[in-house]
This record gives structure tokens, sequence and C-alpha cells, in this order.
């Protein structure tokens, strides 16, 4: 795979992943109490702005994906953190599904919302890191 190609691929997946992350970030925030549900729940948080300020978290995540899609190797440090976010997530809702916090209904949404953007956003960090490195040297 060409060089272009590689970037053009990587580039389509972040504005992919960053439209996904803002769309979900609205319905967290637009609609806590279907999300929450959405998120196995049984009953809504208490403090709804908190929860909503989850949903913003993932937003601002999706706008910096779209971001990084203009030059994907050159703003793999935001991609990074959405990387870190998309591994730590799911071991947070795996260890809640095991504590019995929530419901395993809840694991449909790991391959969505996080699995999937595993692959192209390693292989970002992984490109951008050395191209960053070998500049730098």
């Amino acid at each position: 795979m060409s060089s272009q190609s590689t970037r053009c691929w990587l580039s389509t997946s972040l504005i992919l992943s960053g439209i996904h992350s803002i769309a979900w970030g609205c319905f967290i925030v637009l609609m806590p109490v279907p999300a929450a549900a959405a998120y196995g729940l049984a009953e809504p948080p208490h403090d709804l702005f908190l929860w909503q300020g989850t949903g913003l978290i993932i937003l601002l995540l999706g706008t910096g994906y779209l971001i990084a899609a203009l030059n994907p190797l050159q703003h793999w440090a935001v991609v990074l953190i959405g990387l870190l976010a998309k591994v730590f997530g799911p071991i947070g809702m795996l260890v809640a599904v095991l504590r019995g916090e929530i419901s395993a209904d809840v694991l449909w949404l790991l391959p969505a919302n996080d699995l999937i953007w595993w692959v192209p956003f390693s292989i970002v960090v992984l490109k951008g890191f050395r191209s960053t490195a070998t500049h730098n040297v």
C-alpha cells in the first residue's frame, strides 16, 4: 500500500470515528436517560450533568479526530489520547460487568464504539511517532 493511500485510509478512518464520536457524544448529552439505558444502567445516574459531561468528552474527542484527519501523522498525539480512551474504557466497562455493577448486555457497545478503532488508531500513533522521532534526530 502506498504512502498516499495509507494516509487516505487513515484520514478516512479518523473522519468516520470523528462523526461516530460526535453523534454518540450528542446522544449522551441530549438524551442522557436513554443513553444511560443503552449503557446498561438500571437507573439513570443521579447527577445527570456528570453523565452528560462524559458525552461532552466523547464529542470533543470526535472533534479532535476530525482535526487529526487533516494530517494524521502530524496529529498522532491526539489519536493516542483517543486510543487510550478506547482501550481503558472497555476495560472499565468489563470490570463493572464482572463486579455486577452493570449488565453484560452493555458489551454490545464495545465493537462499534471502541474495538473497531484500535487498528487504525494504533497505525496512526505508530507511524506518527516514528515520523516525529525521525524528524527530531
